[in-house]
């Protein structure tokens, strides 16, 4: 096997750097993708009140 590979897949320390990638490509999307989410319900709310 590459030991590339092996230190990867191998060795504990292969398994954290994969997890805490994942972890960072994860939090990377799913900020942006919260954020919209806050945006489009705040933009429901203030068109649904009415205006004074």
């Amino acid at each position: 096997m590459h030991p590339v590979f092996v230190e990867l897949f191998a060795r504990p320390v292969g398994w954290l750097l994969i997890g805490g990638t994942l972890i960072m490509v994860a939090i990377g999307i799913g900020v942006p993708l919260f954020i919209r989410h806050r945006e489009r319900m705040e933009r429901a709310a203030a068109e649904r009140t009415p205006k004074r």
